[in-house]
């Protein structure tokens, strides 16, 4: 999962990912160990801390680890395991350049993050 999911492209939902985890067969949900949750935003993290609870089950609610950065998940997963998406790159590089963008403080130029930005709010943003 990556931070974007509230784009109509990309958004799986919980409902999604509950119904995608039952439907796996028993011996490879007995197997999976993680589920990573790619530049989650405040209100991700928040939604899955309190209604993830009831709308997943236990099984997957505690296999959910969230990743802020890309290099945070070299640590658990070889770099050649897994593919990861041009967009979700790019966004990893306006965090590592642009730390405040994480918490909505600082406005996300290409618009990938989920949280209103203060400077939007503040009318400093410049069209």
């Amino acid at each position: 999962m990556h931070s974007t999911v509230q784009k109509e492209h990309n958004s799986p939902g919980m409902t999604i990912l509950r119904w995608i985890y039952e439907e796996l067969p028993l011996n490879i949900k007995e197997r999976l160990q993680t589920v990573y949750f790619i530049h989650p935003g405040l209100r991700s993290r928040l939604v899955f801390a309190t209604l993830g609870r009831f709308f997943l089950s236990g099984g997957l609610y505690w296999k959910i680890k969230y990743v802020s950065r890309l290099q945070y998940l070299w640590e658990d997963i070889k770099k050649a395991e897994v593919e990861i998406p041009e967009f979700v790159k790019n966004h990893d590089d306006i965090l590592e350049h642009r730390p405040l963008t994480d918490y909505g403080i600082e406005p996300d130029p290409s618009h990938l993050t989920e949280i209103p930005s203060m400077a939007y709010s503040f009318g400093r943003l410049k069209y």
